[in-house]
């Protein structure tokens, strides 16, 4: 039987730990015989993989199912709003099935019955993120010129303002034998940079039965990684600043193919605002494990996640965290008002913040933000004018070829027409305060 008459489209929203799923959806859909095209176009079935992470990713995950259900037969929602909300997705249109984060694993299967009238299971079939096969889940070809790889998924911290942990259940790690397999596989498709990643990356290892302290699990594999012929740069996921302790350090500033930029879940600057949140750490441990890897790697750059408006947080609270970015200097921030999440905690603190504050806040530290990247980046292209960066092209337009450097730095170059996941070196020439422009001599 032909099976190439289905088509398929997946829209995937939240973050990378997400993508790579939908990737490996996509590979494992593909090896069915089902075709893949763009969301929005007519389909047999339309997969959406949802957030939760705020009210607004909420909004946007119904958004899309009501979308997917104007072009497609069928509608397959995941996810992790499909894991916490799977009543609420199933009443928006009639031809929804929902699935949870541990079917992941056997959604191509599922999907390829629904698609042949052969599906006995039930409309509703979310079951508790506990399953260990999401992290079996695996790419064989790159779909872009950075591969995501999920290492982990899981999070067993108890942040009080995050509902993630019961969407996404405790920390499941995946064998290294088995990361270091993909990613071969990777590097044998033409794939030079990978990303690894999870819904908390520094806690890989954490169940492991001959377990080893924070962090320590993931720098064994950071080296594993190095070296895998082919594979030229290594990136991690967000990260918590404990992680970088002293050994973590030490053992990591010397891989030369780790990439010089982390991003970090700091959400505040604010040592009171951080114990509210039932945060690992306070601002000032915070800042010693960032200067800390900034003194073992001299030109690393960060960026990070931040929450403004969090209940209780006063405009000293506020400040602190503004002192605290301009004393690291982030080179992007990410920045959320506090979103209220039923089942939280901090749902039902006092003292919540109204939403014109909390408004005021996130413009005036995105405005912070940006004078501060401006300036990074300008000093940024003096230091290489004449010492090259190395920019892995991912993308050509107008004549123009568009990539990141090593430091995550956006770099456009002119008159160029590189295939994607070539790295090039470039000497830099300019910046708008958004992105630099480069030549290659």
């Amino acid at each position: 039987m032909n099976h190439t008459k289905y088509r398929v489209s997946l829209l995937t929203l939240g973050c990378r730990v997400n993508q790579y799923e939908s990737d490996s959806l996509s590979e494992a859909l593909y090896k069915l015989g089902i075709e893949i095209v763009p969301f929005g176009e007519r389909a047999d079935l339309s997969v959406v993989n949802t957030c939760t992470v705020t009210a607004e990713s909420d909004r946007k995950s119904r958004q899309m199912i009501r979308r997917a259900a104007q072009k497609a037969d069928h509608v397959v929602v995941t996810g992790c709003f499909a894991q916490i909300s799977a009543d609420v997705a199933l009443t928006l249109e009639k031809q929804v099935y929902v699935f949870g984060n541990s079917e992941k694993a056997s959604l191509a299967d599922q999907i390829f019955d629904i698609l042949n009238g052969v599906f006995t299971g039930d409309c509703n079939s979310v079951t508790p993120p506990t399953s260990p096969a999401t992290v079996s889940m695996k790419l064989t070809t790159p779909m872009r010129s950075r591969s995501y790889v999920k290492i982990e998924d899981g999070c067993n911290n108890k942040c009080s303002y995050c509902i993630i942990n019961q969407a996404r259940g405790p920390v499941r790690s995946k064998d290294p034998a088995l990361v270091i397999e993909e990613i071969t596989a990777l590097a044998s498709r033409g794939c030079s940079e990978v990303i690894l990643t999870g819904i908390e990356t520094a806690s890989y290892g954490l169940d492991f039965e001959n377990k080893k302290p924070y962090g320590h699990s993931l720098a064994d594999l950071i080296e594993e990684v190095a070296k895998i012929d082919g594979i030229e740069r290594i990136g991690l996921g967000s990260l918590e600043p404990t992680v970088m302790s002293e050994y973590f350090v030490s053992r990591v500033s010397g891989i030369k193919k780790l990439l010089p930029h982390f991003h970090l879940s700091i959400q505040s600057g604010c040592s009171r605002t951080l114990a509210k949140m039932r945060r690992k750490y306070n601002a000032d441990m915070a800042l010693d494990a960032i200067f800390r890897m900034k003194k073992a790697m001299p030109e690393t750059t960060f960026s990070a996640d931040v929450i403004v408006g969090f209940p209780g947080e006063t405009e000293e609270d506020f400040n602190a965290t503004v002192e605290f970015c301009r004393k690291v200097e982030f080179l992007h921030l990410h920045i959320f008002p506090y979103s209220k999440r039923k089942g939280t905690e901090a749902a039902d603190m006092p003292d919540q913040v109204p939403d014109s504050v909390k408004h005021d806040r996130l413009v005036f530290l995105e405005n912070d933000g940006k004078d501060i990247k401006k300036r990074l980046l300008e000093k940024y292209v003096d230091d290489h004018r004449n010492s090259h960066v190395y920019v892995l092209c991912e993308k050509t337009e107008n004549g123009s070829s568009f990539g990141h450097t090593e430091h995550y730095i956006e770099t456009e170059i002119p008159s160029c027409n590189a295939p994607s996941g070539t790295i090039l070196p470039v000497y830099l020439t300019s910046t708008d305060g958004e992105r630099c422009r480069g030549v290659i001599k």
